[in-house]
């Protein structure tokens, strides 16, 4: 796999990559957060009206960001396959398959993904980034994930991925990112 922010963390493209390459893989992730952080946050303040966003990685940032995220995934027409958006939503409702995002839109969602993972380390100590190894039959095997002692890892980009996807097809509203992280924030607080 390219290191490259335009990946999908739904693909089994982690499980067939060697133990070497899922390192520089995690390497070049972490390496190069702050600066995706930073191109995420100077695209939010260049976009018309989201200019006096505050993005102190406090989870009341996420809900102007979501509407912001919102705001891009809706400039990209979905008819490049010749589906409408609406053919999209039943496809996807029927689980054939999600709506399909471009690369634009699949590197912004792993922006956002860093954004929302480090919200969550930043807010609660008791969570870091680390790698998923172990079982190649798991989702987010050799992934990124937040995660602590004791509580399942999760793994925002997938999370903002599906965020994204919902957006996009007009299932989730910009609203549901925030409800997500209070829901993510209340299971670590029962589970640790």
């Amino acid at each position: 796999m390219m290191h490259t922010t335009a990946y999908t963390p739904v693909t089994t493209a982690f499980a067939s990559m060697t133990t070497k390459e899922l390192d520089a893989f995690y390497e070049w992730f972490m390496l190069n957060k702050p600066y995706c952080l930073d191109d995420l946050i100077q695209a939010v303040w260049q976009t018309p009206g989201y200019e006096d966003w505050r993005a102190d990685f406090s989870p009341e940032s996420l809900g102007l960001l979501a509407e912001w995220l919102a705001s891009q995934m809706t400039k990209v027409n979905r008819s490049s396959k010749g589906s409408t958006l609406a053919e999209d939503s039943v496809a996807s409702a029927a689980g054939d398959e999600a709506p399909d995002i471009s690369d634009e839109e699949k590197s912004l969602t792993v922006l956002v993904g860093k954004y929302y993972g480090e919200v969550a380390v930043r807010n609660n100590a008791r969570l870091t980034w680390s790698q998923l190894k172990g079982n190649k039959k798991q989702a987010d095997y050799g992934q990124p994930v937040i995660s602590a002692s004791g509580t399942l890892p999760t793994n925002p980009v997938r999370v903002i991925n599906a965020f994204a996807c919902g957006l996009a097809d007009g299932s989730r509203t910009s609203g549901r990112l925030r409800e997500t992280y209070d829901y993510w924030m209340e299971l670590i607080k029962h589970e640790g």
